[in-house]
């Protein structure tokens, strides 16, 4: 068994103590190394020599975006400029931007963590791997390349963009695996059609999916188009990048989160308070691996609940969350009712909707490419198991906006 597959399958025992050993050092090494934190453990009265083990991380205040935004462009780092090897810049921020460096050491685990979910998805040196998402400051292409050059698979690092492009080079190069945003996969059928080809006879097998929130009505859709196994891939640019604090695994009933590498929380996202498993809440981050900027507590606005602390079916003994619903910035509350947009996502993809809007100001308006005579099924839909009564708009194929990268389905008026 080589290293990944031996991370992938940790027992549950060599998982809590190389968790608890991993704490205990992250704790004392950001205290030691980071001015930011010192002086956030002296402003919360934390005495670190009493933080000793996973059990202790509630002592800890968090760490939040804003303190990210007000660190830049080097403030909260452990370890010396000549030690940063790269940064990357944490992607749907405005104003300031947050700025995450990498030691070599960082570039290492992030490339680890993408070889485990290689692993999982079966994906290996005889694969042709497309990488979509862009090569800059946000980090969404380079996660997939390091793994994918690690283990001499063939890489098209084609980027964002050029659908037309991206079609010609999986039918000349032969692309098995596409990495891409999860709403990408739609518009490159609608293109390949356009084409005159049949998306599902493209050589595309596998696809790992990510940057936003998509339902599993969307993934039978994607699926269904292409004829391919598409994998939920987390990850943020905080905790190291694309594809870092997790993965599913072929069972696909949720996310494992790489414990021996990240402490997951799920907190309520008003009082902070951790939840009872099951419920669902903010998801709070602890990276202990990670050598220039590792963040303690770290607040993520991502929305989701603990589903298993046991052993998987699959053999994986690393804890399972929930897909990731949506963001809590994108909660949107109308008459009393809370939902998110993947929420109205999972009713429109049941009805075969590949394109919609969600506009909210005055009332609810959910706008939708498609025949006029779904709106009252959707409606009624939407109505039955969301609790609330939106206008519903149909129209004609091409009116809405195509995006390459991640969708914006909200709007806020």
């Amino acid at each position: 068994m080589n290293n990944i597959e031996k991370g992938i399958y940790l027992p549950r025992g060599k998982i809590e103590e190389i968790k608890r050993k991993r704490f205990k050092s992250v704790v004392k090494y950001a205290y030691d190394n980071s001015a930011f934190y010192r002086r956030l453990f002296k402003e919360n009265g934390v005495d670190v020599e009493s933080i000793k083990s996973p059990e202790d991380i509630t002592k800890l205040p968090f760490t939040t975006k804003q303190h990210l935004r007000e660190a830049y462009p080097l403030k909260m780092s452990c370890v010396p400029k000549e030690r940063i090897v790269r940064i990357q810049m944490s992607g749907g921020t405005t104003g300031q931007p947050v700025i995450i460096p990498y030691t070599r050491e960082d570039v290492e685990q992030w490339k680890e963590m993408l070889l485990r979910a290689f692993y999982i998805a079966g994906i290996t040196s005889k694969d042709v791997i497309q990488i979509t998402p862009a090569f800059g400051l946000w980090n969404g292409g380079f996660g997939f390349h390091f793994a994918a050059d690690a283990i001499n698979a063939f890489v098209i690092p084609i980027g964002a963009g050029n659908t037309r492009n991206q079609i010609k080079f999986m039918v000349d190069f032969g692309t098995t695996v596409l990495c891409a945003t999860a709403s990408y996969p739609l518009r490159i059928a609608e293109i390949a059609e356009e084409m005159g080809y049949e998306p599902s006879e493209l050589p595309v097998n596998k696809m790992l999916l990510g940057a936003e929130p998509w339902s599993d009505e969307m993934r039978r859709q994607i699926e269904k188009t292409f004829n391919a196994r598409a994998f939920d891939i987390p990850g943020l640019t905080e905790m190291g990048g694309v594809g870092t604090v997790g993965f599913e695994c072929p069972d696909r009933n949720g996310l494992h989160i790489w414990e021996d590498n990240y402490i997951v929380e799920i907190v309520d996202p008003e009082t902070g308070e951790v939840v009872d498993d099951g419920e669902e809440g903010e998801v709070v981050y602890t990276s202990l691996n990670r050598k220039a900027m590792p963040l303690l507590r770290y607040r993520s606005g991502e929305v989701s609940a603990v589903v298993s602390r046991e052993k998987c079916e699959c053999g994986i003994e690393h804890m399972v969350i929930k897909r990731i619903r949506g963001r809590t910035d994108d909660m949107v509350i109308y008459k009393g009712v809370k939902f998110y947009p993947s929420d109205v996502e999972q009713i429109l993809a049941y009805h075969g909707v590949r394109h919609y809007i969600i506009e909210v100001g005055n009332g609810i308006r959910v706008i939708f490419e498609g025949e006029n005579g779904l709106t009252r099924r959707i409606a009624k839909d939407i109505k039955e198991f969301l609790g609330f009564t939106p206008r519903i708009e149909a129209v004609a194929n091409g009116t809405l906006e195509r995006f390459e990268g991640k969708a914006k389905r909200l709007v806020r008026g």
